[in-house]
């Protein structure tokens, strides 16, 4: 407005220049004719004010080029002003100006970004609602020294963390910097620049989590001990608990690690043991397993745990761990999915999408180091088990084969021997064929199991039936041997879909395994009961029993209780009769002590 008004008088200055030439013209024509002392005067006086008009009018173009500069800075100073509110407004960190007593009178989009606080609102409120409790006494003194001090600007946090402190509560980690600036009147403002470094720091832990992972698990080619080491690593950075469920045939192995208790560390090493988890459980785990991807249960209660465990002390573990959500990540070979890492939050912290991607991360490199252990013990195995086949062909094979040996060379040298020599001999050589025989397809089993290829021929059976037929093989050994056989089972039993010469087979190698143990005399018998969704069977015997010891070598290939065995068998039958279980989708077990016999069970699902 100022230089409009100065235009406008410049203006009204140069129009009287103009008028006042009009007389001074007329002043001069009549002095030219003679007008005297009064034409005189006159020219006196406008020539004056000729002058006067003229320098007003000098100086006042001065004042408009004055104007005119001052407008133009003005115009600077809005468009640098307009600039400067621009990059603040679009700048992804917080920039905010307090004054003297603290109080913030100037907060950025970003600042509104980073803490949630609309401007409006944080306009006027002091600096330390920004803070964390812990930092809001030692920040205002740190404000106040770097007002004393000689520095313009000084990073924050260059002798311990920064942190900020949200409208919800939570924390960030933030670098931060601040300045002062002075104003006329003795009067200073301090401006701070705080950045959210969430992301950076969680890439940085990210990637020691990750090199840490690695280098412990490539620690050990132990299976078992891989496998523990999968569940520890990703408790506590991924979750507050752990569990890893991998696929071993029909079954599954479970590892548990420490939670962020004692009691719930005891929940979860309970669940790893008292493992429940089949094919056809509810569970999630299951589902991930079966498709290869990762699921998020976002909230866990009473209802969830109930709908999605058919186990009643499963879902009692479950109540007592406290779990509130879980996420189950696969483990995956290629397009072979081996397993899952279910991660167990029982705080209520929830799983991000960067924990979920570092959690896949993880769970590839677990997969991994899991293959590598299985390969490793299937290499070990394929030694041991080369080994050991080379074992049974030279020493049980060799048995048999020297006994038709030496019958045939005896048949030969003595052709006129009695009826009943020549009748033990041949006994002798058929009993040794069978002997062959059933070695040569105890190994072929053996061999079938292992690589998965067990052939079943399912179809509805009935349980009497299948214990029947596995009593009637041993009557006339138990007979001779004085050991009473009994079978007991309920009538309303529900038929089972079962491959009946296999089931036959399991009950036959668990009567084999009794008649060997059970001294002359004894008692061995066969129940079967329904239990929940499965039929199981028992065979139970008055041997010694088993040591606490050996119990849990009991089902590994070619292993032998020598000690007390009335004879000698292949070391094949209760790992083959495991294998068949298995196939069939069920568990075998055992229960026994010293001196008090044995009892083996196993289930078959209905």
């Amino acid at each position: 407005m100022p230089f409009r008004k100065a235009r406008s008088v410049s203006l009204a200055l140069a129009a009287a220049l103009g008028v006042l030439l009009v007389p001074l013209a007329l002043t001069l024509r009549d002095l030219v004719l003679g007008g005297g002392g009064v034409a005189l005067a006159r020219l006196v006086a406008l020539v004056a004010a000729l002058v006067a008009v003229a320098i007003a009018f000098q100086r006042q173009r001065t004042v408009a080029r004055q104007l005119a500069e001052q407008y133009r800075l003005e115009e600077q100073r809005r468009a640098a002003d307009a600039m400067f509110a621009s990059i603040l407004a679009i700048a992804a960190d917080a920039i905010i100006t307090i004054d003297e007593d603290h109080k913030i009178i100037h907060f950025n989009k970003g600042a509104e970004e980073i803490f949630g606080w609309p401007a409006a609102e944080a306009l006027g409120k002091p600096l330390s609602v920004l803070l964390p409790e812990r930092f809001r006494r030692t920040h205002d003194a740190y404000v106040e020294d770097f007002g004393r001090s000689s520095e313009p600007a000084r990073r924050m946090g260059h002798r311990r963390e920064v942190a900020g402190r949200r409208r919800d509560g939570s924390e960030f980690p933030a670098e931060a910097s601040i300045s002062k600036l002075e104003l006329p009147g003795g009067h200073r403002v301090f401006t701070a620049v705080v950045r959210d470094i969430t992301e950076r720091r969680w890439a940085q832990e990210s990637e020691r989590f990750l090199a840490e992972a690695g280098a412990r698990l490539a620690g050990s080619l132990d299976y078992d001990e891989v496998l523990q080491t999968v569940a520890d690593c990703a408790t506590p950075l991924l979750a507050d608990g752990t569990l890893v469920d991998v696929a071993d045939g029909t079954s599954f192995r479970r590892a548990a690690s420490a939670a962020r208790d004692e009691a719930s560390s005891a929940v979860l090493r309970e669940l790893a043991r008292s493992n429940s988890l089949t094919w056809d459980s509810p569970s999630p785990i299951v589902d991930v397993l079966r498709r290869g991807r990762p699921e998020l249960v976002a909230e866990i209660d009473d209802a969830w745990i109930e709908a999605h465990e058919d186990d009643p002390k499963a879902i009692a573990l479950w109540r007592a761990a406290g779990v509130r959500s879980m996420l189950v990540v696969p483990l995956v070979l290629g397009e072979r999915t081996v397993g899952a890492v279910t991660l167990l939050s029982m705080n209520g912290r929830p799983f991000s999408p960067d924990v979920r991607t570092l959690a896949e991360k993880f769970a590839a490199q677990a997969s991994l180091a899991l293959e590598n252990a299985r390969l490793y013990r299937e290499a070990q195995r394929a030694s041991e088990a080369r080994d050991q086949v080379l074992g049974v062909v030279s020493h049980d094979l060799r048995n048999p084969i020297s006994a038709i040996a030496m019958c045939a060379s005896a048949l030969r040298d003595t052709t006129a021997a009695a009826a009943d020599t020549r009748e033990s001999l041949l006994t002798t050589i058929t009993q040794s064929t069978e002997w062959m025989n059933r070695l040569i397809q105890d190994l072929l089993d053996v061999a079938s199991i292992e690589a998965g290829r067990l052939s079943l021929e399912r179809d509805r059976e009935s349980v009497a039936a299948l214990v029947g037929d596995a009593l009637r093989m041993f009557e006339v050994e138990a007979t001779q041997r004085r050991v009473r056989l009994a079978g007991e089972s309920a009538a309303d039993l529900p038929a089972v879909n079962v491959d009946a010469s296999r089931v036959v087979q399991v009950l036959g190698n668990l009567l084999r395994n009794a008649l060997k143990f059970t001294p002359d005399g004894g008692r061995i018998t066969v129940r079967a009961s329904a239990i929940g969704r499965e039929v199981v069977f028992a065979v139970s015997d008055t041997g010694p029993g088993i040591p606490a010891a050996d119990q849990s070598r009991v089902f590994d290939r070619y292993w032998h209780a020598r000690r007390t065995a009335n004879r000698r068998g292949t070391g094949l039958g209760l790992s083959i009769a495991k294998g068949i279980v298995q196939a069939h989708g069920g568990r075998m077990w055992l229960e026994s002590a010293s001196g008090e016999g044995t009892t083996f069970f196993f289930s078959i699902p209905t």
